[in-house]
């Protein structure tokens, strides 16, 4: 089965990337931009086909469907972070959106199985009462990011109605782990061991107190990888551990695990950040073996590769 993830040299697709490729049925093609890093993958390079170009690319895309004779596309591909402005939301229609829909119509056409990425933790909104969301609850996101996935989402089930496209809408909660950025601007516990590493003191936006749903990225590209196998189709599912913990308690997890002191800046809280978000995991479970890391032991497991790669201790 020859499989092509559109942005595979990230941080979740190179780990999906790995999974797969332990199952020789998967032929793996990865497509990503000329300008993009592909060290995750330095470890396979050799056993997977990278093609380089532009989502935009229309005529190469389809080219690499029929060529390579594609079963399915798995999509990764953003270049918002719920932080972005109107300027990047625009950006992203011309670049990402516009693009994808019309890659959904060839999917539909030659009757590939379209994967999409969305976004558990921003495409809900805030939880009112700090209930956990489930699939069939109603998306009111409140970023320029979580709106791009709506909008996605919506053209991925229009496009099932229109052309009967094969699909599946994944809604992963916050995923952390080996190949994540220490110095990005979105993943929380990536971002704090990245300061830790620095001597630098970690910022929390507001006082601590917002909630999320963290899932060890070994835990999330063995539920893809068990929902594609397993041939579940035409439904949205979300991937998280189905708990919630603050800010204030990833600090205190890591200091738990962590023997290097630290200091907390407190900054001004964002519109744009939910205050509580938690998935509930329930129909996940019922068609997938869900494989659960212990926050603290995914945290331990992180640092101890990122303090090795950076420090080489």
């Amino acid at each position: 089965m020859n499989i092509l993830f559109i942005g595979g040299g990230g941080f979740i697709g190179s780990n999906l990337v790995h999974t797969f490729i332990k199952d020789k049925k998967y032929k793996i093609f990865i497509f990503e931009p000329l300008f993009s890093n592909l060290n995750r993958l330095e470890d396979i390079k050799s056993s997977v086909t990278v093609i380089r170009g532009s989502i935009a690319d229309y005529d190469l895309l389809k080219s690499i469907v029929e060529g390579d004779k594609i079963d399915i596309i798995v999509h990764l591909v953003s270049t918002l972070i719920p932080g972005s402005t109107y300027q990047d939301f625009k950006n992203e229609f011309e670049n990402v959106v516009f693009p994808t829909f019309r890659l959904m119509e060839l999917c539909s056409e030659k009757k590939i199985k379209f994967i999409y990425f969305s976004s558990g933790g921003t495409v809900y909104g805030n939880s009112r009462n700090g209930e956990k969301f489930k699939e069939t609850d109603k998306l009111s996101p409140i970023s320029y990011y979580g709106l791009t996935k709506q909008i996605i989402e919506n053209g991925i089930l229009f496009e099932n109605r229109k052309g009967k496209l094969d699909y599946l809408i994944v809604r992963p909660s916050n995923p952390f782990g080996k190949g994540q950025s220490l110095h990005g601007n979105q993943g929380f516990i990536a971002v704090a061991i990245g300061k830790i590493l620095a001597g630098e003191p970690i910022e929390v936006w507001g006082d601590g107190s917002s909630i999320r749903d963290y899932i060890y990225i070994d835990d999330l590209a063995d539920a893809l990888y068990q929902l594609v196998n397993n041939g579940v189709n035409n439904e949205i599912v979300n991937i998280g551990s189905g708990f919630g913990y603050s800010v204030n308690n990833i600090i205190g997890k890591l200091r738990n695990c962590i023997d290097i002191p630290f200091k907390i800046v407190h900054k001004e809280s964002r519109s744009v950040d939910v205050n509580t978000m938690i998935l509930d995991i329930t129909k996940l479970k019922t068609l997938v073996k869900v494989k659960h890391t212990h926050l603290e032991q995914g945290i331990k497991t992180f640092f101890n590769h990122s303090r090795k790669t950076i420090q080489g201790l």
